[in-house]
């Protein structure tokens, strides 16, 4: 199905299943290597169906559909808290359109997010947020046409080389 398709025909959204896991796994692999983290992707089936449809689940996961069937995109998503409002919030954590189903005014991202937005009001959070990779300009774009700001926050982190020497340094306090 080529672009101008996806701009005539209805996307339906719904939320992943359990039977969803490979196409949800190949998705999340397929935007690693799209940002160039494929290096870095190490999650497996097995790691999503359990995390995310098991006893305890640790996200939640949309997708976005063709008619037809075809899958054209996902989102994920899962609850945090803040201490100083007292609030839950909602990180969306990932968002992916394939790219034979990107355009139209980024419709099938917008209806994801529309997706999540509405999870985020069920669940009473009080904000939903994200990050963008900083080269990723276009993303940023499209977030501030959909009413999504940049806050200003700069995201740092460790990896567990930097876990562990962090933790190295409390032990020899």
């Amino acid at each position: 199905m080529n672009q101008m398709d996806h701009e005539t025909t209805k996307v339906a959204i719904r939320r992943a299943t359990v039977a969803d896991v490979p196409e949800l796994w190949a998705l999340l692999r397929d935007l690693a290597v799209e940002e160039g983290l494929g290096a870095r992707f190490t999650a497996t089936i097995d790691d999503m169906r359990r995390d995310g449809f098991g006893p305890r689940p640790r996200f939640t996961a949309a997708l976005a559909e063709a008619p037809a069937g075809d899958v054209l995109g996902f989102a994920s998503w899962f609850p945090l808290y803040s201490s100083i409002r007292a609030r839950d919030y909602l990180f969306l954590d990932n968002l992916y359109v394939r790219p034979q189903a990107r355009g139209g005014g980024g419709r099938v991202a917008r209806l994801l997010i529309a997706h999540v937005a509405a999870d985020a009001v069920v669940w009473q959070a009080d904000r939903l947020e994200l990050h963008v990779r900083q080269p990723n300009d276009r993303a940023r774009r499209f977030y501030t046409r959909t009413g999504i700001d940049a806050t200003g926050v700069i995201v740092h982190g460790a990896g567990s080389d930097g876990l562990a020497r962090l933790a190295a340094d409390g032990e020899a306090g």
